[in-house]
């Protein structure tokens, strides 16, 4: 007897429920720890079930890690406010809350290297959702001239000052002060290292006056 189709529903619970417990275990033991009849005898079912809802690890791991990246633009662009200093330093500790709060989404995010990325839109899609709340954010800052400079390159310090606090933080590396006590100072900092106001002007290389006199 043929067994009955799966509902989208029914489809949908399974893999929710898989990818959980894989955040948790890839975060854990990392790519090459995990098995999909590991996770199949964890999740009480047959090893041939995980079959049904994944083609492979490859992809369960793929489908993880764009639930981790839709969680974090989700949590970063439900911030809103008016000054757009304001918003970055919102979006800022809304990303280290994200951090501390789901630290086995963020490490399967951040921590681990799939060498097909690319071959999952859906990933490509989560990822590149995340980036756009900070560049967003910061191009609006840059566009109303309160920020200064490129936005790509203002955007990726940006991220790379949050990123850094963040992993030592999850590593367990930070020593004297905690995440909490220094959130407000790193973005501070990154906001006021490219603010308007603190740059020196630049050097017009068309400007030529000052060598006619």
């Amino acid at each position: 007897m043929p067994r009955p189709s799966l509902t989208q529903d029914e489809i949908q619970v399974f893999r929710e429920r898989m990818c959980t417990l894989a955040t948790r275990r890839f975060a854990q033991e990392g790519l090459s720890g995990v098995s999909l009849r590991g996770l199949a005898q964890e999740m009480g079912c047959s090893p041939n079930t995980p079959y049904r809802y994944f083609e492979n690890k490859s992809e369960i791991f793929a489908a993880v890690r764009a639930r981790a990246f839709g969680r974090l633009a989700s949590v970063c662009g439900g911030v809103e406010a008016c000054d757009p200093e304001q918003h970055l330093e919102t979006i800022g500790r809304a990303y280290l809350r994200f951090a501390r709060e789901e630290p086995f989404a963020y490490r399967v995010a951040f921590e681990l290297d799939q060498p097909d990325a690319a071959s999952y839109p859906e990933l490509q899609k989560e990822r590149l959702k995340a980036w756009g709340t900070i560049h967003g954010a910061v191009s609006h800052a840059i566009s109303l001239g309160v920020l200064a400079g490129d936005a790509e390159t203002v955007s990726h310090l940006f991220w790379a000052g949050l990123h850094g606090l963040a992993a030592l933080q999850l590593a367990g590396q930070l020593q004297t002060r905690s995440q909490d006590e220094l959130e407000g100072p790193m973005i501070h900092a990154l906001l006021r290292g490219t603010h308007a106001a603190a740059l020196p002007p630049t050097d017009d290389p068309n400007d030529r006056s000052s060598d006619d006199e």
